[in-house]
């Protein structure tokens, strides 16, 4: 696969934005194969990570590199993937800039069913509420350790999983309070039920997974309670693991063997 970091400018953040790329190699193909498109995978890092975290962190490239798929690794900074009240406008930056960054920049299809987002910890959050909220653009959705209930879950977890001091500052800045979480556009139960009931559009394949000795655990569960009584596509898996890369790199073949997009025999490595 051929790796790039790239910057450009973001008309939705307003400013330079650095992105990392995975994109397949056809060198001396036909003409016929190299003007074919591919499906996308957009990657989100987690809380104090960047765009470089994928790479250096996961098995990604090892994974995905003899298959046909171009893997997006965005930064969004500590932003939660959401349109901040103090911020930047992240969701839209990630739901309606980057697909079409993609599919102008590299051989992109923008078809849904060729669009995949997935992320971990505050990645995870970020895919399932874009993924959600946006299922006429994404067909396939995956969090791993997610960080479904901000407010609650997260709010408690944030001091055993973290030494940024403001943390919990910088919720309330994004968000606005509990008051103006839940029940709205950013809180991710709320939008599981909103695309339950939606009946104007194929719903999306979701893969949710969690470790049993994750901080976040707790919200997890209640995200599973919630989740499994809708009609929803969902496959909700808890293993042992806590929240590190020891366990996403274990889940990460998983997700992608769930969406095939890589065979059922590939090792985890």
């Amino acid at each position: 696969m051929a790796l790039l970091n790239m910057n450009f400018f973001s008309y939705y953040l307003g400013m330079e934005t650095p992105l990392t790329v995975l994109l397949p190699e056809h060198r001396g193909s036909k003409p016929e194969v190299q003007n074919r498109t591919y499906p996308v995978l957009t990657l989100l890092h987690g809380h104090s990570d960047d765009n470089t975290a994928w790479i250096r962190k996961s098995n990604i490239e090892m994974l995905i590199r003899d298959y046909d798929c171009i893997v997006m690794m965005p930064t969004g900074h500590r932003a939660f993937y959401t349109n901040s009240l103090h911020g930047h406008a992240y969701e839209d930056y990630i739901a309606k800039e980057l697909p079409i960054i993609a599919a102008n920049f590299f051989h992109a299809s923008l078809k849904r069913e060729d669009q995949y987002i997935a992320g971990l910890s505050m990645g995870g959050y970020g895919a399932m509420k874009i993924g959600f909220k946006y299922p006429e653009i994404y067909g396939h959705i995956a969090s791993m350790s997610g960080a479904s209930d901000v407010y609650g879950g997260t709010s408690s977890a944030a001091r055993k999983m973290f030494t940024v001091g403001d943390m919990l500052t910088n919720i309330d800045n994004i968000f606005g309070g509990e008051d103006k979480f839940y029940g709205s556009d950013n809180d991710v139960l709320a939008l599981a039920k909103k695309l339950d009931e939606r009946t104007d559009i194929e719903k999306p394949q979701i893969y949710i997974t969690c470790g049993k000795s994750d901080p976040l655990y707790s919200s997890h569960l209640k995200l599973k309670e919630f989740i499994e009584k809708t009609s929803l596509d969902v496959k909700i898996t808890e293993q042992e693991g806590q929240h590190n890369w020891d366990f996403w790199n274990r889940e990460l073949p998983e997700i992608l063997k769930y969406f095939k997009l890589i065979p059922e025999e590939t090792s985890g490595l």
